[in-house]
């Protein structure tokens, strides 16, 4: 437990980051540590497998009927996932010497919760294939996957609540609520409104939707970890940068990575009219015309025009220097505290930034 009791009042640092030269993805590539894949960091992987053991004696003991609710409550667990929150949560508790075996039932809930969140999105973008599988609505069908995905969150709240400290309870519900109010606003964003579609209401945004639930994998590892009020602010501020990162880079791989290698359906973003960064940057800087041109082809379904504008107002490039700049940002907000394996969570936060899906 922390060391003072004013946890509870974190308050959210966000700012956009000053972009001052555009960089590229490859260059950075060079002069940053990161292993490919999170599996092949020998230190990482070892804790990566003690997750995946974790859900998988979760998969065996989680039974009930009728049994298709089950099944698909597990169907996208068992296609894999990369578990970058629950590792957050190992991280950080191990970042102030905790106990990570303790911290494994945080992470397991962490999962469930995300899981939840997946399923539910899928069936709102109705995207066709996540982790590789087809998305569970799609498998089972929408009230089918509905249920799934409410199950998970029941039993993401039993599984934080055994762990017997009250306030990982209250912390991740914070992240639940914060994700649901970011996803209610991405559905509000239409790339038609040039007034709300800006990169400034895009950030607030993912503050939410994907930032939160970062950030409170963070505090709820730091929590089982016994970190004081120093070290959870260190690590919140940590988690706030890789949430931007992670989602900014999520927004890269929508746009220029193929479905097999995405392991999900690609273009949603574009597909909807959502938010995403190298869209709105896109229709930000072009003309007047060429906007309106491509908003028409967009109501048409024809991504082509808009694809177009991107490469020519190097959207991609400006995303990846925004996304840089968080990276930056959160890596520095680890110094001075003296954190355990504190660069295991720098490489973690430079594979959010260059990981291929």
């Amino acid at each position: 437990m922390p060391k003072s009791s004013n946890s509870n009042e974190i308050k959210p640092t966000s700012t956009k980051p000053e972009i001052s030269a555009v960089s590229q993805e490859n260059s950075a590539t060079n002069t940053l540590t990161v292993s490919e894949g999170l599996s092949e960091n020998g230190e990482l992987s070892t804790r990566l497998e003690m997750i995946k053991q974790e859900i998988q004696q979760y998969l065996e003991t989680d039974k009930g009927q009728p049994l298709v609710l089950y099944e698909a409550a597990h169907h996208l667990i068992q296609g894999g996932g990369k578990h970058i929150r629950s590792l957050l949560t190992l991280l950080c508790c191990e970042a102030v010497n905790g106990d990570i075996d303790k911290a494994l039932k945080a992470a397991l809930a962490a999962e469930l919760l995300q899981t939840a969140s997946l399923i539910h999105d899928d069936i709102i973008d109705d995207d066709q294939y996540r982790r590789g599988v087809q998305s569970v609505h799609r498998q089972y069908g929408r009230d089918i996957a509905l249920l799934a995905g409410d199950l998970l969150i029941a039993q993401a709240v039993r599984v934080i609540a055994e762990i017997g400290v009250p306030e990982l309870v209250v912390q991740m519900a914070i992240g639940g609520v914060r994700m649901c109010e970011g996803e209610a606003a991405d559905l509000n964003m239409n790339a038609a409104d040039q007034i709300t579609f800006t990169e400034n209401h895009y950030l607030r945004m993912v503050e939410n939707k994907t930032v939160a639930f970062m950030k409170q994998a963070a505090i709820i590892g730091a929590l089982v970890g016994g970190a004081t009020t120093s070290q959870i602010q260190a690590l919140t501020s940590y988690a706030e940068g890789l949430g931007y990162v992670f989602q900014l880079r999520d927004d890269i791989l929508d746009i220029k990575t193929t479905p097999e290698i995405a392991q999900k359906t690609t273009h949603s973003d574009i597909r909807l009219k959502r938010g995403n960064l190298p869209l709105i940057h896109a229709l930000e800087v072009a003309q007047e015309a060429e906007r309106k041109r491509c908003l028409v082809a967009l109501e048409a379904g024809d991504f082509t025009p808009v694809l177009e504008l991107i490469k020519k107002t190097k959207s991609i490039d400006y995303t990846f220097d925004v996304a840089k700049k968080f990276n930056e940002k959160a890596i520095n907000m680890l110094g001075g505290q003296g954190f355990s394996k504190e660069e295991l969570l720098v490489q973690l936060a430079n594979y959010a930034l260059l990981r291929k899906h």
